[in-house]
């Protein structure tokens, strides 16, 4: 005998005493298949064995009719389960009331443009102060432009000899240093 034929042989001894017949027998539910055919589970999750006619299911992939997956492994036994929940249990996205939303939001922008209309209209105040004060002012300058221009237009009188002027200026005489040119 060669190693295969001897491990096909204890695969082949092990399955029959861990087979699903040895087993005592548990309550088992009838499930539809995708593809149309019936199996026997004793209970659908990880664990839970998988028969049909009477017999453990072969290993591979399983869909039942409701959309769950499974991945039956040996004597039927499922390793893996992708349970689909029915759809009345599916929670139903939460629906917001937004007109309390939006209706404080009304109230906060409202309150927002009233604040910024009273600021608007004590700045055109200022500006309007603004605008009095700058005639006044352009008045003034006016003025003293027609002042200015009367003083320098006045007839001028020759400067009278007998005044003295002083200037507080002294006149010093630089004295020019050659030193540097001779050292």
């Amino acid at each position: 005998m060669e190693a295969k034929e001897i491990l096909q042989k204890v695969k082949q001894y092990f399955n029959e005493l861990a087979a699903p017949e040895n087993l005592p027998m548990a309550e088992h539910t009838e499930y539809e298949l995708k593809d149309g055919g019936k199996v026997m589970i004793d209970k659908l999750e990880v664990g839970g064995v998988v028969m049909i006619d009477g017999n453990a299911a072969l290993p591979g992939e399983a869909e039942l009719v409701d959309g769950s997956k499974m991945t039956i492994g040996d004597n039927g036994v499922i390793t893996a389960i992708e349970v689909v929940k029915p759809e009345e249990e599916m929670i139903e996205p939460i629906v917001e009331d937004m007109s309390s939303k939006f209706a404080a939001f009304e109230t906060l922008t409202s309150e927002k443009f009233a604040n910024y209309e009273i600021k608007f209209s004590a700045y055109e105040q200022r500006f309007a102060d603004y605008e009095v004060k700058m005639k006044k002012a352009n008045k003034v300058i006016d003025e003293l432009l027609k002042l200015s221009t009367l003083l320098v237009e006045a007839p001028v009188q020759a400067p009278d000899n007998s005044v003295r002027t002083s200037n507080a200026f002294k006149e010093v005489e630089e004295k020019k240093s050659l030193n540097i040119l001779f050292n």
